[in-house]
């Protein structure tokens, strides 16, 4: 087995997301929200529209 440093690992997977189709820190998919429960989609929401009133953005993105 042949040891490699942590910036080596780093460019490894740099280069694979590359390949894959992914940039940045956006390489989960994001979870589509279909089969998500109303009281969810309510709660999100509330989130949102909390952070809005802040003038904020969510912590996240939510698809509802």
């Amino acid at each position: 087995m042949r040891e490699i440093t942590i910036e080596e690992l780093a460019v490894r997977v740099s280069q694979k997301k590359a390949e894959m189709g992914y940039s940045g820190g956006g390489f989960v998919q994001p979870n589509s929200g279909r089969r998500r429960t109303e009281s969810k989609r309510a709660l999100l929401r509330n989130i949102a529209a909390a952070a809005a009133e802040r003038g904020e953005e969510p912590p996240f993105k939510a698809n509802y």
